[in-house]
């Protein structure tokens, strides 16, 4: 077996047991005092009582895109402009590593991505803004899903929690009721696509969708980079070719694949362009979440990667007549090496994008668990 696929099969086993992580086999104890610290950070533009529930990814889009008229596939806003969307999933990454890559003002730790200019997080705040976020759904209520991968990036696609769109945890199916954005924009005939490297997101997560979009053949690809074609005609040969590049990357398993992916469609001209990057996670259940070397290490890289896609908007954007909505953010945080609980660590996420949410948008009394 190569190193790349070793590397690949060690996550995927690592990542596919997270959401029944038990909380006596990683030792240690949740912080009650988490959110609140978190809270303290001089970036956010939002508090945690009024946290942004994760799932409002989904219409902050729409309220980018829906002004538009869709002309030639293309989406032309009011100002003659054509609008166009970047997300980027940091898988994993809890808040309190923003502070090692966008300076806080109340912390010492010193962030040298922003500090020389190469933050990516930081670049699109100063436009728009950093938010407290959270995943899980409320607890105590039959909107309670896993702290986990399948769960909540459907979340941030879908506009809505798993008691809706059907997974709510890693081994479960979305339905067709509630649709990703990338589908329903590729229904309207705009290009779009989700990238990711983690086999069951389209194998398990997302087959119903791919299969609907393959079989009215939308201009949407869902990518498992890192996926190589199969021979043959059966039926899961041809969709595990619809889900594979025309070349596998051999730098997926460091995220610099998935980069070069991203820019891939970019400069194909896709309208609707998200991939998510890994390996913070990975980073994550191997050495520890939150304060690891090797945890924040990835972070680091990851912010570097996406400053890196940045610079190919910025020039569509100057010379194409483009305007994006870019947004980042992760799907959940982290304790000791596990996650998939309903603890702090684990529900406290965070959403950054150039254009800043709607205050409609932001949660009202929210204590770390549920809405007041």
């Amino acid at each position: 077996m190569a190193v790349s696929d070793f590397i690949k099969t060690v996550i995927s086993n690592i990542k596919a047991v997270s959401s029944g992580y038990k909380r006596e086999k990683i030792k240690v104890k949740s912080n009650s005092a988490y959110l609140k610290n978190i809270g303290g950070y001089s970036f956010w533009k939002n508090t945690p009582e009024t946290a942004v529930p994760e799932y409002q990814t989904y219409f902050h889009v729409h309220d980018f895109l829906d002004v538009c008229e869709i002309k030639n596939g293309k989406a032309v806003a009011p100002n003659g402009r054509v609008r166009k969307v970047l997300f980027i999933g940091f898988d994993g990454m809890r808040p309190d590593a923003l502070p090692y890559v966008i300076q806080d003002e109340n912390s010492a730790l010193t962030a040298y991505n922003s500090k020389l200019n190469f933050s990516a997080i930081n670049e699109i705040a100063k436009k728009g803004g950093i938010y407290i976020s959270y995943c899980g759904g409320e607890a105590g209520t039959d909107t309670q899903q896993t702290t986990s991968t399948s769960s909540c990036w459907t979340s941030h696609f879908t506009g809505v929690w798993g008691n809706k769109h059907g997974i709510i945890t890693n081994d479960d199916t979305k339905n067709l009721k509630y649709k990703t954005f990338a589908l329903e924009y590729a229904q309207k005939g705009l290009n779009t696509c989700i990238a990711f490297d983690w086999d069951p997101f389209f194998d398990v997560n997302l087959k119903e969708e791919i299969k609907y979009a393959m079989r009215n053949s939308l201009p949407i690809k869902f990518c498992d980079i890192d996926r190589a074609k199969k021979a043959g005609n059966t039926q899961s040969a041809v969709f595990n070719n619809f889900v594979s590049p025309n070349k596998p990357s051999v730098s997926a398993p460091y995220d610099s694949g998935m980069r070069d992916y991203i820019v891939s469609r970019i400069e194909n001209g896709d309208d609707i362009v998200c991939g998510i990057f890994d390996n913070i996670d990975s980073a994550g259940h191997m050495f520890g979440f939150g304060r690891s070397t090797q945890y924040i290490g990835t972070v680091i890289n990851c912010d570097m990667y996406a400053y890196s896609v940045l610079q190919y908007v910025r020039e569509r954007e100057k010379n194409l007549n483009e305007e994006w909505l870019v947004i980042f953010g992760n799907d959940h945080g982290g304790l000791g090496r596990g996650h998939g609980n309903q603890t702090l660590e684990e529900r406290t996420t965070w959403l950054a994008t150039n254009i800043p949410f709607d205050k409609k948008y932001y949660s009202n009394g929210y204590d770390g668990f549920t809405i007041k």
